[in-house]
């Protein structure tokens, strides 16, 4: 099976901003990098999702002092259905790391699933967390 290198990819790529979403920024654990935070709002073409819209994705800053359930299970109430809740956290070796198994546990006590990690910068990763497809409303 071959490996697919997405390392050359840009990171708000990866995070999947498209322009006109709403994004969240919550930061828990640490202020957000202010270039990537200036470059996923360029991206989207629009300022910061407001307190009362439903953000398309969420990117939040946590680590090993965060309650990670607490946080996905507000979001996931708050979310776009098809939006996704990126938990940005240090890497291993870093102040705060996380294992990625305790975040997956957590998801799923929140009732969300994680569906992808990338690497956020050479200090931080993120884990993207969902709605599950059976769980999101229905189309009309």
């Amino acid at each position: 099976m071959s490996h697919k290198d997405y390392g050359h990819r840009d990171v708000v790529d990866k995070l999947g901003i498209k322009p006109g979403f709403a994004v969240a920024i919550v930061e828990t654990a640490w202020p957000l990098d202010l270039e990537l935070r200036a470059r996923a709002l360029e991206r989207s073409g629009r300022p910061v999702a407001a307190s009362d819209e439903a953000p398309d994705v969420v990117l939040a800053t946590v680590d090993d002092t965060t309650d990670a359930v607490s946080l996905l299970a507000y979001w996931k109430s708050r979310i776009q259905p098809a939006g996704g809740i990126w938990l940005l956290t240090p890497k291993r070796g870093q102040p705060g790391y996380i294992v990625q198994e305790s975040l997956i546990d957590a998801g799923a006590e929140a009732g969300v699933v994680d569906n992808k990690v990338c690497a956020v910068s050479d200090t931080v990763s993120a884990m993207r967390f969902v709605i599950r497809q059976a769980d999101r409303p229905r189309k009309a």
